[in-house]
């Protein structure tokens, strides 16, 4: 049991890279039995440490096992890439980084590879905070093969078609999706994604919480407001709080335990 550094190396991004990797308490006896997997994502200006040393991931991961809340899986907790002050866990219109395969098409099947995962999208969840939590939504939407839910905390749940051309043009979004209303961005929308995989019916399970102090909650409500009004599936709540790691530290366990619910399904079905 514990969180350790791991190396591994992206093809997508053309270098070695960085993960902190969290086995649970049997790991290392039922050497036989294999667990679920979550992925927890940084916002904005982060790094790998920040759901450890800021988001008190290990020790919410402990009590909820510990309490029999949580079925023991592994965590993953990775970087965004580490392009400028943030990715968004995609890969850039302008060619600056694939920073979507860089989760999806390495480290997924690296982590599959070394250790005991139940391999399949109905046992693997994905969450994060701010941007992070946008990147676990998007990266769910934009690969529901891989990822059977998501939960975002706090998330910058936006879309460049709703910004202005001033907002959109202060932005680095002009390097990440092209032009707002082009192919590529629309391919990567939030909005249009949910519609997408609701009609294919490969909708991954969504949750999402925001802090009533927080200057995305508008986001968060509109967003909300979008999958009511197309009849997406999802959990949404409110809680006191602003924007930061202190929401997202103490609301962890909201996202892991919505993900225990979809885990447990796909773990009994192994």
């Amino acid at each position: 049991m514990g969180v350790k550094p791991i190396l591994f190396f992206s093809g997508a991004l053309n270098a070695r890279k960085m993960c902190f990797v969290y086995t649970p308490p049997s790991y290392n006896e039922e050497t036989d039995r294999r667990y679920p997997v979550v992925y927890l994502l940084h916002g904005l200006y982060g790094g790998e440490p920040d759901w450890l040393e800021r988001g008190g991931a290990e020790d919410t991961l402990n009590r909820l096992i510990a309490e029999k809340r949580l079925q023991e899986c592994i965590a993953v907790i990775p970087g965004d890439g580490g392009y400028g002050q943030g990715t968004f866990y995609m890969d850039w219109y302008d060619g600056s980084g694939n920073f979507e395969q860089y989760i999806t098409d390495d480290l997924v099947p690296f982590i599959d590879k070394e250790y005991r995962t139940i391999a399949t999208r109905e046992t693997r969840g994905i969450t994060g905070f701010s941007m992070g939590g946008f990147g676990a939504l998007s990266l769910a939407l934009h690969r529901s093969d891989l990822f059977g839910a998501a939960a975002s905390l706090s998330g910058a749940l936006g879309s460049v078609l709703g910004m202005s051309s001033k907002e959109f043009a202060r932005s680095d979004f002009p390097r990440i999706t092209g032009p707002a209303n082009g192919p590529y961005a629309k391919e990567r929308d939030l909005y249009l994604l949910a519609v997408r995989r609701l009609g294919e019916g490969t909708a991954p399970a969504f949750y999402f919480n925001c802090g009533t102090e927080d200057y995305l909650l508008d986001m968060n409500r509109y967003y909300r407001s979008h999958l009511e009004k197309i009849g997406y599936s999802h959990r949404y709540e409110e809680f006191p709080g602003e924007h930061g790691w202190p929401y997202a530290s103490l609301h962890l366990q909201d996202a892991l335990l919505f993900l225990e619910e979809n885990l447990s399904k796909g773990a009994a079905a192994e």
